[in-house]
């Protein structure tokens, strides 16, 4: 029997407006958030020249709409979303975006796929699964070949990865799938990841009992030592995220270089009445515009999605998402533009550390403000590996 409840993104599974009001870990508990749309009252200037909020996240956003490529049926389907206006052609940045269980409708995730995509990188979005009866132990085997289906057919539109700007993406189950597959690349004919982001990860036992619930993830001493990981999750994320995260990153700190590995806890928070939970949902940022699940037919998927000023309204889209999930991914893909993760030149995203002759100390991560102002509260960045 499937511990479903304990671990879907409830943002794929229920209508919007009762969203909001589910309190479960895998719900999404940000209720009345300070920023659900862009441009929102407050937003001070040093944020914005900072690179800071929802206004500097838009500004990133060079593409003036998505183009959409679906392919496959059921668990082996898969949808890229390239940048377009002006389209991109030759090899450019990828982030392949492993979704959490039961998140087969890219709605959940769609104001980041949108931004990811606008901002200029190709995102490959694999279903791996059908519905809550699919066993965990086949999800990697149907992310990968839906990933190589979409491969092969952007090499018809002249689009292929950058091997030095290709960075893995992964929530819940999408980070253990994300993790796997960092081990066995080659084999399965993908991309090799100079970096990786897990929102709050988890792994098969989360969603399943028996066999089926045998983790999924690597031996991880056999990653590359050089492989940067970030890792954000929620305080208010108990039962999943924060747990996993941090035994992750616990074992992580065995095997990547110091100064390549972040464990980042999310604050819940609450003022003048207004509150933005931290739980297992707090990754969602639903966008209706993406809005097709497996029963959608191929013909019927839009091929372009035009873009639009702001985001769509949301209980679910706050300062967690700009200057949290958000800012992180973005910090990694641009670490990687700049020189790949192999290379000597390589530089972790400052945002994190400071270097000392004893070692690397955590920095103040401010999650921006309420509308009037007031700070919200920050984020902590833990010192997993007893950093000096």
């Amino acid at each position: 029997m499937r511990l479903a409840a304990a671990f879907v993104l409830a943002l794929g599974m229920v209508p919007l407006q009762s969203q909001v009001r589910e309190s479960g870990p895998g719900a999404p508990t940000s209720v009345s958030g300070p920023s659900s749309v862009v441009g929102r009252p407050g937003l001070v200037v040093d944020e914005q020249a900072q690179g800071l909020g929802p206004v500097a996240l838009e500004a990133r956003q060079t593409h003036g709409g998505v183009d959409v490529v679906a392919m496959g049926e059921g668990m082996r389907r898969v949808y890229v979303f390239l940048p377009a206006e002006p389209a991109v052609v030759g090899k450019v940045p990828f982030v392949f975006f492993r979704h959490g269980w039961q998140g087969m409708n890219p709605r959940a995730y769609g104001a980041l796929i949108d931004h990811l995509a606008r901002e200029g990188n190709v995102v490959v979005f694999p279903v791996y699964q059908e519905n809550d009866a699919t066993s965990p132990q086949i999800v990697v085997a149907n992310a990968a070949a839906g990933e190589r289906a979409a491969l092969e057919a952007l090499k018809a539109l002249s689009v292929e990865p950058d091997a030095q700007r290709v960075v893995y993406f992964g929530y819940s189950m999408g980070a253990a799938i994300s993790l796997k597959l960092a081990s066995t690349y080659v084999k399965e004919g993908l991309p090799r990841p100079q970096a990786m982001v897990f929102a709050a990860p988890g792994d098969a036992y989360h969603v399943a009992k028996g066999e089926d619930a045998k983790s999924i993830w690597p031996v991880l001493s056999e990653l590359p030592a050089t492989l940067p990981v970030a890792i954000v999750t929620g305080e208010q994320d108990t039962e999943i995220g924060l747990p996993t995260g941090r035994k992750l990153a616990a074992a992580l700190c065995k095997v990547t270089r110091p100064g390549r590995l972040v464990l980042l806890v999310l604050p819940a928070d609450e003022h003048a009445g207004k509150k933005v939970g931290a739980g297992h949902g707090s990754p969602g940022a639903p966008d209706s515009r993406y809005d097709f699940d497996l029963k959608t037919p191929l013909s019927e998927i839009p091929k372009h999605i035009a873009g639009r000023v702001g985001f769509e309204a949301s209980a679910s889209l706050n300062n967690l998402d700009f200057y949290g999930y958000w800012r992180v991914l973005d910090a990694v893909i641009d670490s990687v533009a700049t020189a790949p993760s192999t290379s000597a030149k390589y530089v972790f995203p400052p945002i994190f550390f400071e270097e000392h002759a004893r070692g690397f100390m955590p920095k103040p991560f401010p999650m921006g403000t309420w509308p009037d102002g007031t700070p919200f509260r920050q984020a902590l960045i833990e010192n997993s590996c007893n950093l000096r």
